[in-house]
């Protein structure tokens, strides 16, 4: 166990000093693949004698993270870039965000957006990858590499996408034609690696390690600690969004809910809300925004209607959900929408594109 965290540390450190010069970046979810590979790089560069290029960490905020896990990052990300400041190290943290158009609730209460189901699911790309691309297409302008936490073990698809890739500690990525590289420090980790590395580096010590395993074990039962070779395996504990419902339910929600964390069921209620309503013909127009028949766009009064829920969720929650800058595109779109609506009701056949 030792071993392998040590060969990452110096594997990394090797690869800082041939690239001293270069922009790192490292995506950090918060998860423990990233958290290992975080500490990993606090270690390996106080094994570099010279290094004068960038190491950027970026966290993307869809604005509908698990709560818990989401307050857990950005607490995590601000200590850090504190310790870090204070300590010389060469770390900047960057919190990326899609444009206003493209969030959750924009999508879905100023457009009319079903939430996403498998045959439409247009969250992830809008909310997660599009923001990290666009970062790392600028930064591939000049020499990017980018440090992810993929593992082989992770999955047979995630062990066959790697085999393909090159199988090896750096593989080669294009974004918008723009090629960069990407360094994996554990791809050969197997979770107990994973779990080694996070509790036996204390440095840095922004990141609560007992924490993230109380939220690992309360999410899933994942063992996050040192096993025999002998012990059953642990199951891999995922976080998402929690208004996720592309999956039929929230497993990682409810088992935080039964581990005490109550205070994720009104956000779990209203998860539910909303996917038991999303196809309701009431509250749906009778045609899509193509010109084809079928269930289109939410009614303007069933997206004021899950505005007026959601407002409430924020009341029982006491946390702001929607940014005042989501709230006032919202209503310039109801604005774009109201003529479209009266005409589909009326029956005439005009939609807006």
């Amino acid at each position: 166990m030792i071993d392998t965290f040590k060969e990452a540390i110096d594997l990394t450190a090797r690869a800082l000093d041939e690239f001293d010069q270069s922009h790192w970046i490292i995506a950090f979810s918060g998860g423990k693949d990233s958290t290992a590979v975080l500490k990993i790089f606090s270690n390996a560069v106080l094994q570099v004698s010279r290094f004068s290029g960038i190491i950027d960490v970026i966290y993307c905020d869809t604005g509908v993270e698990n709560p818990l896990l989401d307050s857990y990052v950005k607490k995590t990300l601000f200590d850090f870039s504190t310790e870090a400041r204070s300590t010389g190290l060469p770390f900047n943290v960057k919190i990326l965000t899609a444009p206003v158009q493209d969030r959750f609730f924009v999508k879905v209460i100023g457009r009319g957006y079903p939430p996403p189901t498998n045959s439409f699911r247009w969250c992830t790309k809008n909310l997660r990858i599009k923001p990290v691309s666009n970062f790392i297409s600028n930064a591939a302008i000049g020499d990017a590499i980018v440090a992810i936490g993929l593992r082989r073990s992770e999955s047979i698809q995630r062990s066959r996408s790697i085999k393909k890739a090159g199988d090896d500690y750096w593989q080669f990525q294009n974004e918008a034609g723009r090629k960069y590289k990407v360094f994996l420090p554990i791809i050969n980790f197997d979770i107990s690696d994973v779990w080694g590395t996070i509790s036996s580096i204390k440095r840095p010590v922004s990141i609560d390690t007992e924490k993230l395993k109380l939220l690992y074990y309360g999410a899933s039962g994942e063992c996050p600690m040192l096993r025999s070779p002998t012990s059953p395996p642990c199951s891999s504990g995922r976080f998402g969004c929690w208004t996720c419902t592309v999956v039929r339910k929230d497993h990682s929600a409810l088992k935080l809910i039964e581990a005490g964390y109550r205070e994720l069921l009104p956000y779990l209620n209203f998860r539910n809300w909303l996917s038991q309503i999303r196809n309701d013909p009431e509250r749906r127009w009778p045609q899509r925004r193509n010109g084809k028949h079928g269930l289109g766009p939410f009614t303007i009064a069933a997206r004021s209607e899950i505005l007026k829920e959601l407002r409430r969720l924020e009341g029982m929650t006491e946390e702001h959900i929607l940014w005042a800058s989501e709230y006032e595109y919202i209503h310039m779109l109801w604005e774009n929408d109201i003529q479209t609506e009266n005409d589909l009701l009326n029956g005439k056949n005009t939609i807006a594109s």
